[in-house]
């Protein structure tokens, strides 16, 4: 059932949100803000209620105003005098997100409401929520965010995880074109569900780098999505696939060596802790349900070390992948 319409000052009716599915989450997204790539609701998780995402700088500065006097930041990116991305948290009105050349989003602290204050005259200030507030948000409502990229294969969920720089986005952009359904390319979330790991999609949105992209022919482009140049790199936009079992998370490494997929029959659970997207957010409850997931990728024989020497072509990589993966499922 769709959402009643929104009434405004003065009695007139705003269009209805519409209802999309990322990171687990079903949301209610105001009309006014277009985020690329997301799903339809009944694509991702069963989260109830639904998260709300609304355009409303007014309202954010006075919850912000009446509640910041005991305000802290959590965490900041970038220098410490002139961060690009801040994490504010004030127990009465929730967690502030702030993003240089995106704007604010204000995240209750049960995560089922964003109010957003973008930066005027942006139409890439959206970038925020997909790269940042919706994660966030998953993880307060009980998602583990794992900083990976992920893709849906025959034997299950694919999870690419690694230091930036090592070639995530590469390798699942050329997995789906070998046919895999894209799950994202930055950050997606797991859930623990009737005793297995699920993997939610998050934005249909894959980034490459202009070397990467130049590799491509105009067929491969086109089995990509529709491309846009953002910010020195290539954002090809498709749908997403629905939530599937995890079946592999792959470690990647920089390598001297040829190419090898190795399963790892051994893996100490605070070793995958670095792949966690969220360091703000330090519960208690938070921190069991972190160590429940890393232990259960440790202990399930999920988790694989790819290494990959660099300049390796990622066609290649997903080839190789893509036969060793299967031969290990059969």
């Amino acid at each position: 059932m769709s959402p009643p319409a929104a009434e405004q000052p003065g009695g007139h009716l705003r269009e209805r949100p519409r209802r999309h599915g990322a990171f687990g989450l079903t949301l209610d997204v105001d009309a006014l803000i277009q985020i690329p790539g997301l799903g339809a609701a009944e694509a991702s998780g069963d989260a109830d209620p639904p998260t709300r995402i609304e355009l409303d700088p007014q309202e954010l500065a006075r919850r912000w105003e009446q509640a910041r006097a005991g305000w802290r930041r959590l965490g900041a990116l970038g220098a410490s005098e002139h961060p690009y991305l801040t994490v504010d948290f004030a127990e009465r009105a929730g967690y502030l997100l702030w993003a240089e050349g995106c704007g604010r989003v204000l995240i209750s602290a049960d995560g089922r409401q964003l109010l957003c204050d973008p930066v005027r005259d942006r139409a890439d200030w959206t970038t925020i929520l997909w790269a940042q507030a919706l994660p966030f948000a998953a993880t307060l409502r009980g998602l583990e965010v794992l900083h990976a990229a992920g893709v849906v294969t025959g034997a299950g969920a694919v999870l690419l995880a690694g230091e930036p720089g090592a070639g995530k986005s590469s390798l699942a952009a050329a997995l789906v074109r070998r046919g895999a359904g894209l799950l994202g390319d930055d950050a997606l979330a797991l859930q623990q569900r009737a005793g297995e790991l699920v993997a939610h999609p998050s934005a249909g949105l894959l980034h490459l780098r202009p070397a990467e992209e130049a590799r491509l022919s105009t067929s491969e482009r086109s089995a990509l999505g529709a491309p846009t140049e953002l910010q020195g790199k290539w954002r090809y936009t498709r749908a997403v696939a629905g939530p599937a079992p995890l079946a592999a998370l792959l470690l990647l490494e920089r390598s001297a060596r040829e190419p090898v997929l190795e399963r790892l029959d051994a893996v100490d659970p605070f070793d995958l802790l670095a792949s966690t997207f969220n360091l703000s957010i330090r519960t208690p409850e938070r921190l069991r349900r972190q160590l429940d997931v890393v232990t259960a990728l440790a202990a399930g024989g999920h988790v694989y070390r790819l290494r990959v020497q660099p300049g390796t072509d990622a066609t290649r990589l997903a080839a190789l992948v893509d036969e060793q993966l299967r031969v290990a499922s059969a």
